[in-house]
């Protein structure tokens, strides 16, 4: 299992990733949730927009799971004037089933009460589910500080993976299965090294956030990061769920550095199944306690 799950990855590698993709109706449906969710920060501002288009259940990873709507109603109300939040999703995908979907983009902050306002660049990622309303809903919200807005392809790209599982365990199982990938991966990290672990189980298109760095695509400069920067890295799974269609879903995490640098916090992962029931990461974020 281990050999196919390796040369499963080399040869997902080795394809040739073609942009852009165009977004199922699906999908658009998503990322125009995502688009109304941003104009409608600059009405409500940044907690009030957020407790509307975050579901009841979602989950702040600081870094165990905590209720999100619960922290941000401790926040003050600031209006957009004061405190300006805009983004806009540039890439991510949806689960065949339309119950799970990921969104991801550049960020910018810029408190207009300081002295001297200075933006802030970001790169979020969010995990949305389905309602049973129908309507899409964020339930994980993961960002980094980067130096600069990141590139992204003009427009939305779909995240591009072939031979996407069209397989029928269910999600109960299907479930089971990434749990136990993400599980396997963390030891992996902790066995043979993270940029090791990592190339076996990312694609081209996969993409690597850390705070403070450009986003890292594709296995060589996931590899080369993870050399420079985790060199001594253990991780330890908290939960995970796979759409009802077993093709896409995420995992969550704590983390551990010490290896150059010291550093803990939650992690979150998105995975994408292949026609063989292999999953691989395709986006990986790390957020640092703070």
């Amino acid at each position: 299992m281990k050999y196919a799950v390796v040369l499963g990855a080399l040869l997902l590698i080795a394809l040739p990733v073609r942009l852009p993709q165009t977004p199922t109706p699906e999908l658009q449906a998503l990322v125009d949730t995502e688009r109304a969710f941003a104009r409608r920060a600059t009405v409500k501002g940044l907690r009030d927009s957020f407790l509307e288009y975050f579901a009841e259940d979602s989950i702040a990873l600081v870094p165990g799971a905590e209720p999100a709507p619960a922290r941000l109603r401790a926040l003050p109300a600031q209006p957009f004037s004061d405190l300006e939040i805009t983004w806009e999703p540039r890439l991510g995908d949806i689960a065949l089933s339309n119950d799970i979907g990921w969104l991801t983009g550049p960020s910018t902050i810029i408190d207009h009460t300081a002295a001297q306002p200075v933006p802030r660049f970001g790169n979020y990622l969010s995990i949305w589910r389905r309602q049973p309303d129908g309507r899409w809903r964020v339930y994980i919200d993961i960002g980094v500080n980067v130096p600069e807005l990141p590139t992204f392809e003009p427009g939305f790209t779909r995240m591009p993976f072939r031979n996407r599982y069209t397989g029928q365990d269910g999600k109960s199982a299907a479930t089971g299965t990434l749990a136990q990938a993400d599980q396997s991966l963390n030891d992996r990290i902790s066995d043979a090294g993270a940029a090791r672990a990592y190339a076996e189980r990312m694609i081209g298109a996969s993409r690597l956030h850390r705070p403070g760095l450009r986003p890292a695509v594709g296995p060589d400069a996931i590899a080369a990061w993870a050399t420079a920067n985790a060199a001594s890295m253990s991780a330890a799974s908290t939960a995970a769920e796979a759409a009802a269609s077993g093709d896409l879903g995420y995992s969550y995490g704590t983390y551990t550095v010490t290896t150059p640098v010291s550093q803990k916090g939650a992690y979150v992962r998105v995975w994408t199944r292949d026609i063989s029931g292999a999953w691989f990461v395709v986006a990986d974020v790390a957020q640092p306690s703070r």
